[in-house]
């Protein structure tokens, strides 16, 4: 993972995870595809593929490398379904820094509290120190924090004096106008949100996006 000093600032740690109630009780169980990473009632759904990198700090879409391999890409696909032999797997766990950045970009447009955001960090990173309540749903345990949307950038592992960059497993803004998850076995995030989000996340080159529904699996 790339190193990086990151310039927004860290978010802070909520003790009262009663906000992410409405996250725990609208998600689905273990089993249930999209469902089981985030809340129903959202207008739709998206999954946004994590680029491959065939080299350091050089990332390629999912859709280059299925050409490549002259397999099919489509919005169920798992990248060994479309990877050729030499094909890496994407990251899985966390976006990359410049389209985590990207993505505050968008999604601090597509809410009405961009100042006040919720983020849920999965508790089995080995550099959270961190004993207090969590927020659980399908299986996960997660630390929550709050602070403006770009403080999903600013959260990491700094216990060696460098920052290792991880993005939130579980984010939200106090409005609830979107979700996102990006599970910690996983080389996709999930997003549930607006019909013009949707349209915006794939409308925008930086992302590699496929409209997907609450019940499908997961990739």
């Amino acid at each position: 993972m790339t190193v990086s000093q990151g310039e927004a600032q860290p978010p802070q740690r909520v003790d009262d995870v009663s906000s992410a109630r409405w996250v725990e009780e609208g998600a689905g169980g273990f089993d249930s595809g999209v469902h089981a990473l985030l809340p129903s009632g959202f207008e739709t759904y998206v999954r946004l593929l994590h680029p491959h990198e065939p080299a350091e700090g050089r990332f390629e879409r999912w859709a280059e490398v299925a050409q490549r391999s002259g397999r099919r890409l489509h919005s169920l696909a798992r990248f060994a379904e479309v990877a050729g032999p030499e094909d890496e797997e994407p990251w899985q766990g966390s976006l990359p820094e410049h389209v985590l950045a990207a993505l505050c970009a968008v999604l601090k447009t597509e809410t009405t509290t961009p100042q006040q955001c919720l983020f849920g960090i999965w508790e089995g990173w080995g550099w959270l120190d961190d004993e207090g309540p969590r927020v659980r749903l399908s299986g996960r345990a997660y630390a929550l924090y709050e602070g403006p949307v770009d403080a999903a950038t600013a959260l990491g592992d700094r216990s060696a004096g460098v920052f290792f960059p991880q993005a939130p497993n579980l984010w939200w803004p106090r409005d609830r106008a979107w979700c996102v998850a990006t599970d910690v076995d996983l080389d996709s995030t999930y997003l549930g949100g607006s019909a013009r989000l949707a349209e915006r996340l794939a409308g925008d080159p930086r992302f590699e996006v496929f409209r997907v529904a609450l019940h499908d699996r997961i990739g």
